[in-house]
């Protein structure tokens, strides 16, 4: 009898024993970070969800370092990040973050050699390859100024269109890291200007003489606030003057800046705010984002264009496996003051990033439009591998990834006024096809796609990203 009662109390120790040490977790007592020469701790602390106290079960514990590792990443500041558990006791289950990063090359001190076109396809394919359409120069980018995540930028481009910009951002004004500040400097000017469009293509104009037909300058200063490491919020105040020369206005199209004017002046208000939740930020592989951007332009005493804007949008990304991605982008945009837009402010699709796939030679000017922009995503080769030893320590390694990717984007522009001979206006359009992309360094982000569209028309098509 008290062999059976014995037993069974140590069976019950046993299976009490057993269930603890399946439960056991780590509390962490401190996160320190190695490594980061040139970047403040305290930016890495800013972007990590983990903190001093938290108690993470031992099954979980991958997972969660390796959303740590991609949320430090989406910093752009790092080509590789490491987390490891040092001086872990197994009694108190206390135990030290060590996070290791390899810090970017933040320094571009280089020559400008670029297109002027929207993208390369259209200067390969409509412009003829020309070299007069290049703008060379010089740039001069820092994307970590001070080790705060700051990025400065000086532009000095001649060629086929002469700018010079200044910008610069403090995202890491107050002790908190709430709040930020920044402020640019924009001024450039065309002799080709982009006057109208037709048949969704952009007819340019250029005269004999080559004097300058647009001037372009913007100054404004804009205010960052970051209530916790998901959501941002920034506000921008900027004055800009345009002017054209006369004979845009007089003869190319007096609706340039409407009713013939040659000179447009406005202040300018916008208002960002994104809730990001994406595992990775510059190629999401899981999360989501919403986001929201109101622009008011013309108000005060500089009121030449009247317009209240506001855009919209969500994207999903849902991890079906390890390496399969299931990717979508949803965007709406609306002009909530509907009056008529001068063309120099009409841009709807086919611009930045909002472009169908095999549209990619085409331009949908609207008011109003939605875009949807859906993937799937297959991670074919991810590796670090080492170059060669006389390139700066932030290259010797390098990071590359490779995946699949196969697109079918839908999108609708609604044109109110400039509609006449722009058939794709007005109307639904879709393309698809498949895709590969390639990321260096974790920034770099080269696509190369063959896309298909609902018109007919099929092609190769090349985009870049620097992701800083």
């Amino acid at each position: 009898m008290y062999n059976l009662k014995g037993l069974i109390v140590l069976f019950f120790c046993y299976s009490f024993s057993f269930l603890n040490s399946q439960s056991s977790s780590l509390i962490i007592s401190d996160i320190s970070c190695e490594g980061n020469d040139h970047t403040s701790e305290s930016v890495i602390f800013r972007e990590i969800s983990i903190s001093v106290g938290d108690t993470i079960k031992t099954e979980d514990l991958t997972k969660i370092f390796e959303l740590t590792k991609f949320q430090i990443l989406s910093t752009g500041l790092f080509n590789n990040v490491t987390l490891n558990v040092k001086n872990y006791d197994t009694k108190s289950q206390k135990g030290e973050v060590l996070i290791t990063v390899e810090e970017n090359w933040y320094l571009y001190p280089v020559p400008i050699f670029e297109l002027a076109d929207r993208n390369f396809s259209v200067w390969w394919n409509e412009q003829n390859k020309s070299l007069s359409r290049v703008n060379y120069g010089f740039r001069l980018s820092h994307f970590n100024l001070t080790g705060n995540k700051d990025p400065l930028k000086i532009k000095v481009h001649f060629g086929y269109t002469r700018k010079y910009e200044l910008k610069y951002v403090f995202p890491y004004l107050s002790r908190d890291k709430k709040w930020g500040v920044g402020g640019s400097i924009f001024y450039s000017e065309n002799r080709e200007i982009a006057y109208t469009t037709k048949a969704n293509k952009t007819q340019f104009a250029q005269l004999e003489d080559e004097r300058k037909l647009l001037s372009r300058f913007r100054i404004g200063p804009e205010i960052k606030f970051r209530s916790d490491e998901h959501n941002f919020h920034a506000l921008r105040l900027e004055y800009h003057h345009n002017k054209v020369d006369p004979y845009v206005s007089e003869v190319l199209n007096p609706d340039y800046f409407l009713n013939g004017k040659t000179d447009l002046q406005f202040f300018f208000l916008e208002y960002d705010f994104n809730h990001d939740k994406r595992s990775y930020r510059h190629y999401p592989l899981g999360g989501y984002l919403y986001f929201i951007n109101l622009k008011k332009e013309g108000f005060g005493i500089f009121n030449d264009y009247d317009n209240l804007s506001i855009t919209a949008g969500v994207e999903k990304h849902i991890p079906i496996s390890q390496k399969l991605i299931l990717s979508s982008r949803n965007k709406v945009k609306t002009n909530l003051i509907r009056n008529e837009v001068a063309f120099a402010n009409n841009t709807g699709l086919g611009w930045d990033s909002d472009i169908v796939s095999g549209y990619e030679l085409y331009v949908m000017d609207g008011s109003d439009f939605i875009i949807s922009m859906n993937a799937i995503k297959f991670l074919v080769f991810d590796s670090n591998m080492n170059t060669v030893k006389w390139l700066p320590k932030q290259f010797r390694k390098m990071n590359m990834t490779l995946f699949l990717r196969s697109n079918f984007d839908l999108a609708y522009v609604n044109e109110r006024k400039y509609k006449e001979g722009n058939h794709l206006n007005n109307r639904w359009i879709y393309g698809y096809g498949p895709a590969v992309d390639i990321i260096f360094f974790n920034n770099f982000i080269f696509s190369f796609e063959y896309s298909l569209n609902d018109i007919g028309e099929s092609g190769l098509f090349f985009h870049n990203t620097i992701a800083f």
